[in-house]
């Protein structure tokens, strides 16, 4: 089987360049360019099922890479992008403001440094992995819909990305494009990034 991650397009609050995870910030003109440029490119691959998480920005996405393919798509709260708590809707410099040296500790280690009143990155680990979980068992190739940490966490559980990987350089899910993993026989195989 195989899963094909894509990334929603750029949302209102990618374009702000702020701190935010479950704020349902919605996609903007170039975040639905973005979505159509992925679903070009997905254009000649088979698949037959849709996860999505339930935000907007990724759920708009969803829908327009299976404009014509008639699968639809489902709603999959486990999906979503990391809680921000106190970080939700801040800028850079707001959340300097409020919490100093911890906006560099989450940039530099995001995977051990928890947003106050935020969502823990091991927390929101185990609610990603219980859908990528039941999307194996199911053993259909899927489209998965989502966000930038939720979809480094499906390579981490995977075994195709180490913690100290995980949003930075070179890890980045890029706005238009996918990602394809191959999974056989309980074995993952990144057969494309960032496509």
């Amino acid at each position: 089987m195989y899963l094909y991650l894509v990334r929603h397009g750029q949302s209102v609050g990618n374009e702000q360049k702020l701190f935010f995870g479950w704020s349902d910030h919605p996609l903007t003109q170039l975040g639905r360019e973005q979505a159509r440029q992925a679903a070009e490119k997905l254009k000649g691959i088979p698949f037959t099922r849709c996860m999505a998480s339930d935000l907007s920005r990724a759920w708009e996405t969803a829908l327009i890479c299976l404009e014509g393919r008639g699968v639809a798509p489902e709603p999959c709260p486990a999906l979503r992008e990391q809680n921000m708590g106190d970080f939700e809707d801040c800028t850079w410099q707001q959340a300097q403001v409020r919490h100093g040296d911890l906006v560099e500790r989450l940039v530099r280690d995001w995977f051990h440094t928890t947003p106050p009143e935020g969502e823990g990155p091991e927390e929101m680990a185990r609610r990603v992995n219980a859908c990528v979980d039941s999307l194996i068992r199911a053993g259909e190739d899927t489209l998965v819909v989502a966000h930038n940490g939720s979809l480094s966490l499906v390579l981490k559980h995977l075994g195709l990305a180490g913690e100290g990987q995980l949003l930075r350089p070179g890890w980045f899910f890029e706005h238009g494009s996918y990602t394809a993993i191959e999974i056989e026989n309980n074995r993952a195989v990144l057969r494309g990034f960032n496509l």
